[in-house]
């Protein structure tokens, strides 16, 4: 993806660097995602990005005065990564570490928590691990995006919304 920048808030239309090793969520994907996070949560809202990359989904947050945490295992990323949040003055924290890990093992709530990793066979575990921890503060959401053929299932306690958007969906399991 040759030109990956921020849609909304304080860096509004700034550039994102994207490494090699990166797969960032696309624009159509990143506007309904926002436009869903707006209407539900305001400025200060924490948000947990799992495996950022780019940091399409976390430095936007950023941007619009979420309060986020942003998880990273890839070197080059990393760099990219802090390189954009500097570029870009935004605030967030970024850790070095292999997202599953973290969220197996974190005691940390976060009012939204994205999920994108970088490969498909990962992402119903990551789905189980995060669902199983309750990472999610009271009303808060969980967001996996994944391919539109995998369907996610229901899970006890947890609202579970689909938005498709082409090849792309975004499974919401709503804390209740």
């Amino acid at each position: 993806m040759a030109d990956l920048r921020i849609m909304g808030g304080s860096a509004r239309g700034q550039r994102l660097r994207v490494p090699s090793s990166a797969r960032p969520t696309g624009a159509r994907v990143r506007k309904s995602l926002f436009d869903i996070l707006e209407v539900n949560f305001g400025a200060g809202s924490t948000l947990l990005d799992v495996c950022a990359g780019a940091g399409g989904v976390g430095l936007e947050a950023a941007s619009r005065g979420f309060e986020v945490t942003m998880l990273e295992k890839d070197a080059r990323a990393i760099e990219t990564l802090e390189r954009n949040k500097r570029e870009l003055r935004l605030e967030g924290k970024i850790i070095k570490i292999d997202a599953l890990k973290f969220i197996a093992a974190t005691r940390g709530r976060w009012e939204i928590v994205f999920i994108d990793p970088p490969f498909q066979h990962d992402l119903t575990e990551y789905a189980q691990v995060a669902l199983q921890r309750n990472l999610l503060e009271a009303g808060g959401v969980l967001i996996v995006q994944h391919p539109d053929k995998l369907h996610l299932q229901a899970t006890v306690s947890y609202t579970l919304e689909r938005r498709e958007y082409g090849s792309n969906a975004l499974s919401l399991y709503w804390l209740e």
